[in-house]
């Protein structure tokens, strides 16, 4: 039976092969490179052989690391704003990070060859693909802050009941249940919940008691 390719099994599992790729490909290459007959045989002005494979490599990982991003957005599950800001920010982050290596790249092997003008053309031209490509995560991250805020909410409102004790309620001081600050009488024992303090705030005070057990003055009328 023949796999759904848009499902997101078949985007996660090829998502791991083309990572599988990457890592092959790099130590792949970081052996070629350490062999002595790369290392020193030298093709033209003084680039090496293993300065190619370097370059190849990195090209060569460049391209299965976009095709690696776009399977792993496919493979996120769910529908949900954490998900939908990640995979709307993934590609662009991805692409940003393609351009500065492959710069650094093609402007290292080609210094050799290229005079003064020839590096400050192909410098400039560098510049604009990384500044557009730095434009598109800027512009992926504004039209995606939505989604995070919203993940956010949600997030606050799925941890908010695991953990109670928190500012928005109070303590029964009888049986350390949790209480609304709204309500008068623990739903757990049935204690009076009207604590006030004294004055000078040296203790809490039950609605039956007038004046502080510590230092005699009277509890507090607001």
């Amino acid at each position: 039976m023949l796999e759904n390719q848009s499902s997101p099994a078949f985007s996660c599992r090829k998502s791991i092969q083309y990572l599988i790729a990457i890592i092959i490909t790099l130590i792949v290459a970081e052996l070629l490179e350490s062999i002595p007959l790369f290392s020193h045989t030298f093709l033209f002005r003084g680039l090496t052989s293993a300065e190619l494979i370097n370059f190849a490599a990195k090209i060569i990982v460049l391209a299965l690391f976009f095709v690696f991003t776009q399977y792993a957005i496919n493979s996120l599950k769910g529908s949900g704003s954490g998900v939908a800001f990640i995979q709307g920010l993934a590609l662009p982050v991805a692409a940003l990070i393609i351009v500065i290596v492959a710069h650094e790249s093609v402007e290292q092997i080609l210094s050799p060859f290229l005079r003064s003008t020839g590096r400050a053309i192909l410098t400039l031209i560098s510049s604009f693909v990384v500044l557009a490509a730095g434009i598109w995560v800027i512009l992926a991250g504004y039209q995606y802050s939505t989604r995070l805020f919203d993940w956010f909410i949600a997030l606050r409102q799925k941890i908010r009941p695991q953990y109670p004790d928190n500012h928005m309620g109070k303590t029964c001081p009888a049986c350390a249940a949790h209480v609304d600050n709204a309500e008068k009488y623990c739903p757990a024992c049935g204690n009076e919940l009207d604590i006030r303090q004294c004055k000078n705030r040296h203790a809490e005070m039950t609605p039956s008691a007038n004046f502080c057990g510590q230092c005699g003055q009277p509890k507090e009328s607001s």
